[in-house]
């Protein structure tokens, strides 16, 4: 049973590709919702809008004859070496790509959040500024600080959950997932984060009703 909480939380969820993220995110939808509680959720992967010229573009020109799940790791340092070599260019693809998410953010979140209780948002800007990090080359700090700008123009969530989970396991779980490499890569950041702002950490290893229990069990200590 989950406590009635005040209106217009958001419980924003976490970690890898593979870590049990939309199953999770479901079970607290469905908990809540049967409890009586008014409650949405929202999945918020990123589909380039403003973006998708410039990408299509990239991808005829500067990433010619490189595929991400044929070989990630020439893919990924040819794309974060343009990134870095062309700083004016690939400062304005990043702005762009911003204000793309920004725009998706105040859409699909931020004008419909006062129609509910609970929004539990499956990726959102820890996930956005995680991607771009990685494409850019940016230090932590640089991170941090794009994370406290995007979040005085966004919802902060109330509570955040880090499904924690081997890039190993999380990779054989799926046949999507580009490179396991992928996977070190985003989870080491992703952990740098939680220390940083203070994620509620659950193992992604464990039992499916027992993640579900302890997500419960965060949610009733963080809304009541």
């Amino acid at each position: 049973m989950i406590a009635k909480p005040r209106k217009n939380k958001i419980v924003n969820i976490v970690g890898i590709d593979g870590s049990g993220k939309s199953t999770l995110g479901k079970g607290i939808a469905d908990s809540l919702s049967k409890d009586g509680i008014k409650v949405q959720l929202i999945y918020c992967q990123y589909f380039a809008k403003l973006l998708y010229p410039i990408k299509r573009l990239a991808k005829h020109t500067v990433m010619k004859k490189t595929d991400e799940f044929t070989d990630y790791k020439k893919y990924i340092k040819k794309k974060t070496g343009f990134t870095q070599n062309h700083k004016v260019l690939g400062s304005i693809y990043i702005a762009i790509w911003l204000i793309d998410y920004s725009m998706h953010i105040f859409f699909k979140v931020t004008l419909k959040l006062d129609k509910f209780e609970v929004n539990v948002i499956d990726r959102y800007l820890f996930d956005i500024v995680v991607n771009i990090s990685i494409l850019a080359g940016w230090r932590f700090e640089q991170a941090n600080r794009i994370l406290s700008i995007l979040f005085h123009l966004h919802p902060e969530p109330d509570l955040v959950i880090y499904v924690d989970l081997p890039e190993e396991v999380a990779f054989s779980r799926k046949d999507d997932i580009q490179s396991i490499r992928y996977l070190e890569e985003r989870r080491e950041f992703y952990l740098r984060l939680a220390k940083h702002w203070k994620f509620e950490i659950i193992d992604g290893a464990k039992k499916k009703e027992e993640i579900l229990e302890e997500a419960t069990a965060l949610i009733n200590r963080v809304f009541i």
